[in-house]
């Protein structure tokens, strides 16, 4: 794990980018393609700008969300909707992403169906996320992976909730489990708001159970990045 702080969050917007850039570039030359899952929230638009500046292979990359509210993806809550303002649509418009290559999560009938339409759009791009971009929440989660809650879910891939301790309380979110499965994880603590998360992430005697976000400790590669002195 790499620890990157930088009092400027506009560098550390653009070393993200660019170690997204070099993670897709390897794993595509690798396996022939890339699965990049991305959050929502403020923390990462600056990133999503950054997205459409490279020069990605984005037609053998597949875009999966680290989590969703349970709402349609033209929705001003979902997060899909965000990535796809931020960044998508302008790798669309460029036609240099095929509009196959996004994936919003679709309501089933029920959470069963909703998680397995998902669930089998990912196992066509080969069942995991390759790479993940994610920012920790003031409370430690990261996704709609909440300490001492969906976290300790055993699910493979994505866990649905009704309950979530943040609103609104309808979200899907990737597993514990489908996050361990991946390779590189960029994560962000931006503001002083998160400081107390940090601290949490950074003390050995806290469990992943109680700071979802140390999970990505256990990944081949982790860079965690911060505006926090």
């Amino acid at each position: 794990m790499e620890m990157i702080q930088d009092n400027d969050r506009k560098k550390l917007d653009e070393k993200a980018v660019k170690l997204i850039e070099e993670s897709v570039k390897r794993i595509v030359a690798e396996r022939g393609r890339a699965v990049l899952a991305v959050c929502g929230g403020t923390s990462v638009s600056g990133i999503f700008e950054g997205l459409k500046k490279t020069d990605i292979p984005w037609e053998d990359v597949h875009i999966f969300m680290v989590d969703e509210r349970l709402v349609p993806s033209s929705h001003p809550d979902s997060n899909y909707r965000l990535a796809y303002k931020g960044f998508i649509e302008y790798l669309e418009d460029k036609e240099v992403l095929p509009q196959a290559n996004s994936y919003s999560v679709r309501l089933g009938d029920d959470d069963e169906e909703t998680i397995e339409d998902y669930t089998e759009e990912l196992e066509r791009c080969g069942g995991r996320y390759d790479i993940l971009l994610l920012s920790s929440g003031e409370d430690g989660h990261i996704g709609a992976l909440y300490p001492n809650h969906s976290v300790l879910d055993d699910s493979e891939a994505f866990v649905i909730m009704h309950d979530s301790p943040k609103p609104p309380p309808n979200r899907m979110t990737m597993s514990r489990n489908l996050l361990l499965g991946s390779e590189v994880a960029v994560l962000l603590f931006y503001g002083e708001g998160k400081k107390e998360a940090l601290m949490r992430f950074q003390d050995e005697e806290v469990s992943w159970e109680e700071c979802p976000a140390k999970l990505v400790m256990e990944l081949p590669e982790a860079y965690v990045l911060t505006d926090i002195k």
